[in-house]
């Protein structure tokens, strides 16, 4: 399905205002507010997802469960066939959410007091997650050169040698500049690593959609020295939207790290305490039955994202959006409007009617920047434009 029938497949969204969406929780006194902040899409699921669960309803019984052999075998065949990974089933463990899976990898592979490495700017619960687990947060900021942000290896590795971390959590793809990292830096963020003793943790939960041929390449994925020191951690929440059907997955490969891990989570009993509405899911998505509804809403977003790009050039908007290379969500440069930093996310909402992220949100990197969420109807994104354009008038 491409063209108008993609379009008519996503122009249309409920009214998610009066639906419990997060998202759209509406300000005090108001009810006419864009909200493009919280990562998720307004679109229907994958029908894939509603077949997959309505027996698991029908049967209706609750129990506690262990995994089908199903569930196990359509992750091995995702990962084969879209990324020729051989993963095994003992690679393969599950936990409630991927911020949960971070939290417990990092108590698992270090310990209090440790440094934590992580790119700048950052997805704030992670830092949160960090510092709750009484670990010491360090950055290496990402360089902005031009439209497109890089790995600044000297400090990089300055930091490890000098602070010695013992994780290094990645964010791949990157959240919120949107940077898929290539196989090159991927390597040589590994070697460094592995020169100087530091895990990697990688949070890969916006690896589904990318843009004009950038490749997500998992940690797992990249090299046999990769899978000794690395713990990948995945969801299929952000691509197929099923945010409400928590299921993070976590890929180990080495067999030492495998054991402790496994020794780690017993006591949290996720072995057979699953939700059967989850496993189903992602049994069908994995196993491939969602892939042309993926293909699709990927199309769409990548229309609505270079609508906004060209109608913010067209329009003459103070702004800079940097073209991300994957998912959903647009890192915008708005240090030429004039308005303070400190003031952007307030003066958006207030003057214009949309909800979005201020930059500072993801740390000082993010100083002078928005993050804004495209996964919205054509409709809607030109109704937000509309409402830039007059606020951008009258200041």
């Amino acid at each position: 399905m491409t063209g108008q029938g993609t379009g008519c497949l996503f122009d249309s969204a409920r009214d998610h205002r009066y639906d419990g969406s997060i998202r759209w929780i509406q300000p005090e006194g108001r009810s006419d507010v864009i909200c493009m902040g919280t990562a998720d899409m307004d679109y229907t699921c994958a029908d894939c997802i509603k077949q997959a669960l309505y027996p698991v309803w029908e049967e209706n019984t609750y129990h506690y469960k262990l995994k089908p052999e199903a569930y196990y075998q359509a992750i091995q065949k995702w990962f084969r066939e879209k990324y020729d990974l051989p993963v095994q089933k003992q690679w393969i463990s599950q936990v409630p959410g991927t911020i949960a899976a971070v939290c417990i990898a990092i108590k698992k592979f270090s310990s209090k007091g440790d440094f934590i490495l992580m790119h700048t700017p950052y997805f704030d619960p992670l830092r949160r997650t960090i510092e709750g687990t009484g670990r010491r947060f360090l950055e290496s900021p990402l360089v902005l050169s031009g439209q497109r942000y890089e790995i600044d290896f000297e400090d990089f590795e300055q930091k490890i040698k000098q602070y010695h971390p013992t994780v290094f959590l990645l964010i791949n793809p990157h959240n919120p500049t949107g940077r898929v990292f290539t196989q090159e830096e991927l390597d040589r963020m590994v070697t460094i690593c592995a020169a100087n003793g530091v895990r990697i943790i990688s949070d890969e939960v916006h690896f589904l959609v990318t843009f004009d041929g950038h490749r997500h390449i998992p940690i797992l994925a990249v090299s046999e020295k990769a899978r000794k020191i690395s713990v990948q951690i995945f969801s299929f929440s952000k691509g197929f939207n099923i945010m409400s059907l928590p299921h993070g997955m976590v890929l180990i490969a080495d067999e030492q790290m495998q054991k402790a891990w496994q020794e780690y989570l017993m006591p949290y009993n996720f072995h057979y305490a699953s939700n059967s509405y989850s496993i189903a899911a992602v049994t069908a998505i994995a196993g491939g039955a969602g892939d042309q509804w993926l293909k699709d809403v990927t199309e769409y977003l990548k229309g609505n994202l270079d609508f906004f790009i060209s109608e913010v050039k067209t329009r003459g908007l103070p702004l800079r959006p940097l073209r991300p290379e994957a998912g959903y969500l647009v890192w915008v440069d708005c240090r030429e409007t004039g308005i303070p930093p400190e003031k952007l996310g307030e003066q958006f909402l207030h003057e214009a009617g949309i909800q979005l992220n201020n930059g500072l949100d993801h740390g000082e990197a993010g100083r002078g920047f928005v993050r804004i969420n495209l996964a919205v109807t054509k409709a809607c994104l030109e109704e937000a434009l509309d409402r830039m354009t007059d606020m951008f008038c009258r200041i």
